[in-house]
């Protein structure tokens, strides 16, 4: 059974039972439940014994992970939020994604599985404002989740490590959304969306230059892939808080003094050129090879 299973069993078993008789219902259908989903069914009951209703200030943040980090950041995150009223933090993992399948086009198992994760954590607080902070390829997943489900909204958007193409329609897609609600967190010494643009199909350089589009608010940092996460930066505390708790953006002051991007960087994180050079200078290495091997 799925957690959005549970959640309706229990408003089912509520609504249709006889007001004198519901506790023993519930108590029947009790037994009929997973061991590991006794906890959450017997939370959702006392909520309705004691009158608690979804409230409508609370909020649920989703954390979605890359395939480097594995989610050992969540900890971090849930760690910082704790403090916040009404704020439950869900960190949503996948299977394992290899480099082969990074680069390859069968991507769509980890997004059908986040897809499905959010939709049940949506059928637990229905009433609840839905923020999310992806990360690296969880910024893919994300992108995707956006642009084929639409039932799927979210209040705010954090981004870090971001592989989306620097082209995406965030005006279609969240056309909903409030201004100022969409951060990209850009690490000036990142190199992996580069990386990825010009290895690959369907990522971008978003995380190394921005998105540079008055939809989404664009800050730089001295970083690399992953330095969002690191203790001494204080970075969740710090930027991201703020954000969640009450929608402010605390400007970054790398922003003033960050490097210019270099033509190098430049062309390798064009979608097109970018992977004109870098299989084209593989084709050449090879036909160098085979001419060696074979005088």
């Amino acid at each position: 059974m799925r957690p959005a299973e549970i959640v309706e069993l229990v408003n089912e078993t509520w609504n249709n039972s006889v007001p004198s008789k519901r506790l023993r219902q519930l108590q029947l259908v009790r037994q009929q439940i997973p061991e590991e989903h006794l906890e959450l069914f017997d939370s959702l009951t006392d909520s309705k014994v004691s009158g608690v209703q979804d409230s409508p200030s609370a909020t649920v943040v989703i954390l979605i992970h890359g395939i480097q980090t594995d989610g050992a950041w969540h900890s971090l995150v849930e760690k910082e939020l704790s403090t916040l009223p009404y704020t439950n933090v869900h960190g949503l993992g996948y299977n394992f994604v290899s480099a082969f399948q990074l680069a390859s086009p069968v991507r769509s198992a980890p997004i059908k599985k986040v897809t499905q994760d959010i939709r049940d954590a949506r059928s637990m607080e229905p009433n609840a404002k839905f923020i999310v902070i992806a990360h690296s390829f969880g910024s893919y997943i994300l992108s995707r989740i956006l642009a084929t489900s639409p039932d799927i909204k979210f209040s705010r958007i954090i981004l870090c490590g971001c592989i989306i193409p620097t082209s995406y329609r965030w005006g279609l897609y969240t056309k909903e959304m409030e201004r100022k609600s969409i951060l990209n967190d850009v690490g000036t010494r990142d190199f992996y969306p580069v990386l990825a643009t010009f290895s690959s199909i369907g990522y971008g350089s978003s995380g190394r230059k921005g998105f540079q589009t008055p939809i989404v608010k664009d800050r730089f940092f001295n970083y690399g892939h992953s330095d969002f996460f690191e203790p001494k930066y204080n970075h969740i505390s710090t930027y991201w808080k703020p954000f969640i708790s009450d929608g402010e953006i605390i400007e970054s002051e790398w922003d003033q003094n960050k490097p210019k991007l270099g033509i190098g960087t430049n062309l390798m994180s064009h979608p097109w050129i970018g992977r004109v050079i870098f299989f084209g200078t593989i084709l050449i290495g090879i036909g160098l090879f085979v001419r060696w091997w074979f005088s």
